[in-house]
């Protein structure tokens, strides 16, 4: 797989977003909490039938 990387300066120059970016940077708590489970039991079983649903009619 081929990767670039490049850079890019980014000015702000408004002092708004300036201000905004910078409480943003200087938060450390997060906006809602992160879920150690983003989905239910059930939902993770239906996701599998259907990706193995899928793969067997796509011939892989």
């Amino acid at each position: 797989m081929a990767t670039s990387t490049f850079e890019r300066k980014i000015e702000i120059t408004d002092p708004e977003a300036l201000k905004k970016l910078a409480d943003v940077m200087s938060d450390d708590t997060p906006g809602r909490p992160l879920s150690r489970h983003p989905f239910t039991d059930t939902e993770r079983d239906r996701s599998q039938r259907l990706l193995k649903q899928y793969l067997s009619r796509s011939g892989h």
